[in-house]
């Protein structure tokens, strides 16, 4: 009886490529997906407006959640240099051009990383850009409607907390042996003064990293499907990685944004544990499908 061919044997374009070759595969994905991201902008960019206004919500929020003894002003953003404004507003279409593009990105990468693939594996092209465009959406949309309010909301507060502490300080009779005749009026305020520039920072960097963050289920379900990791070995990896993950939430996050530390080492804990089940279930698959290959050969 003649060999079957296994559905798993390598195909002709899979057999080893140069290194040169490799570069220009590289070379290529890195190109389309420029362009794809650079259409991204430029549809963005006619609606800058608004994606100005939906950047600015979750601050608009935090800022109306502050406590009245704050006495905030109105909400605002200022901009100090002349060309601020209009960078800003790129760099926000960059950003959401980004994210537009994002499902042609990942194409491009399943494309670069198929070859070394077998044939079956190749199949999961389009469940791969589908779910992990959605969980890098999907881990910005977390940010944006949860962990920016609250960050924003707790830095808004120094207004108060600082205030609090001058008055406290300059309302005593003597400090550390040395007396303060200066009265501190109720005219005296600390007032939060944000930039375009800085907000946006802070803010499109959140929302990047909590879409990178989010990806590392489907990161880690690659690696199970070509046999790199093993469920066993991510489970017994557990408890060490929760405190890794904590520490990279203080480490990632900037400055000393409490609720976003948490928020991130929360995220990746219970995406790392959801990445153990996925690897799982895809390492079940895969030895379904090398025990059917045996039977072929067999036979």
């Amino acid at each position: 009886m003649p060999a079957v061919e296994s559905t798993d044997a390598p195909q002709a374009d899979e057999r080893r490529m140069p290194f040169s070759e490799h570069l220009v595969e590289l070379r290529t994905r890195l190109r389309n997906s420029v362009i794809a991201v650079l259409i991204g902008t430029i549809v963005a960019y006619a609606f800058r407006a608004p994606l100005f206004a939906l950047l600015a919500r979750p601050l608009i929020i935090a800022w109306a959640e502050t406590p009245k003894e704050a006495g905030l002003p109105a909400p605002e953003i200022v901009f100090t240099g002349p060309a601020e404004g209009f960078m800003v507003l790129f760099k926000l279409a960059l950003l959401a051009g980004i994210f537009l593009s994002c499902p042609w990105v990942f194409r491009e990468l399943w494309k670069f990383i198929s070859p070394g693939l077998y044939r079956r594996e190749r199949r999961f092209a389009l469940p791969f850009v589908i779910v992990s465009a959605l969980l890098f959406t999907g881990g910005a949309a977390f940010a944006y409607l949860y962990v920016l309010p609250a960050s924003y909301k707790y830095f808004l507060g120094y207004s108060t907390d600082s205030m609090g502490i001058i008055r406290d300080v300059f309302g005593r009779h003597e400090v550390w042996g040395y007396k303060i005749d200066i009265k501190l009026t109720e005219a005296f305020a600390i007032k939060p003064m944000i930039t375009m520039d800085e907000y946006f920072g802070l803010t499109s960097m959140l929302l990047l990293l909590f879409g990178v963050v989010f990806e590392l289920p489907l990161v880690l379900s690659v690696l199970a499907m070509i046999g790199i990791v093993s469920p066993r070995g991510l489970w017994r990896f557990n408890r060490y990685f929760i405190l890794i993950a904590f520490i990279a939430g203080a480490v990632l996050t900037p400055g000393d944004l409490v609720v976003g530390q948490i928020a991130m080492g929360l995220s990746l804990t219970v995406l790392y544990n959801l990445s153990i089940v996925v690897a799982l279930l895809v390492g079940r698959q895969r030895r379904k499908k090398a025990a059917e290959a045996e039977v072929v050969d067999a036979e």
